[in-house]
């Protein structure tokens, strides 16, 4: 029988912030008890005190864990403007659409009410990046002919940022952008990319 291997304290610590996302994304903040959280893992409440000194610091590596994930959905900078913004698009649906949890973190109020407030702040300026990051790919199409520029970037902002917030939140709608319902998230994506390219270049 082979011998059970102790997990790390990092291992340990990204399995409880998982596990922390997890439920959340089940049944919401309210039932993020720490005896649910432990049993989430197959600990005692205990044993989640070895790796975190308080409640407060499970849920500060849970935003440290959901942030790093959601950072690493910002595609290269030096792509086309439109790529580059659907390529964001397209990574943020397919990470948040199927995991409520990270989705509640970004796009919740109440987050913003419950979290530990430098949780909060890391929170907020990944939100702000990621505002700054579709505006700037924007005005670089405008600028450079690929996205209409008949309407102000500040504007065309809004239905780009609605359209991704309401593919994540479709039900089944998020099976890897390339899935989901009747393949609604690509037919949608592909629609708001003829609303916003340049329709002198709309066969480019």
């Amino acid at each position: 029988m082979p011998a059970l291997t102790r997990k790390s304290t990092a291992e340990r610590r990204e399995e409880i912030a998982t596990a922390v996302l997890s439920i959340i994304g089940r049944t919401g903040l309210t039932s993020l008890t720490m005896s649910n959280l432990a049993a989430e893992i197959g600990v005692t409440s205990g044993a989640l005190f070895r790796h975190f000194e308080t409640r407060d610091d499970i849920l500060r590596e849970a935003v440290r864990h959901a942030v790093a994930r959601i950072d690493r959905t910002f595609p290269d900078e030096s792509l086309p403007p439109l790529d580059r913004l659907f390529t964001l698009a397209k990574n943020r649906i397919d990470l948040l659409g199927p995991e409520p949890g990270l989705a509640w973190l970004l796009r919740s109020e109440q987050a913003y009410l419950t979290m530990p407030d430098d949780a909060v702040d890391e929170l907020r300026d990944v939100a702000r990046r990621s505002r700054r990051f579709l505006l700037k790919a924007i005005r670089d199409g405008a600028a450079e002919g690929s996205i209409r520029s008949d309407i102000p970037p500040d504007v065309l902002l809004v239905p780009v940022i609605g359209t991704i917030h309401a593919l994540i939140g479709m039900p089944g709608a998020s099976r890897h952008a390339g899935g989901g319902r009747a393949g609604t998230p690509p037919r949608v994506l592909a629609a708001l990319r003829r609303m916003i390219t340049n329709p002198e270049r709309e066969d480019s």
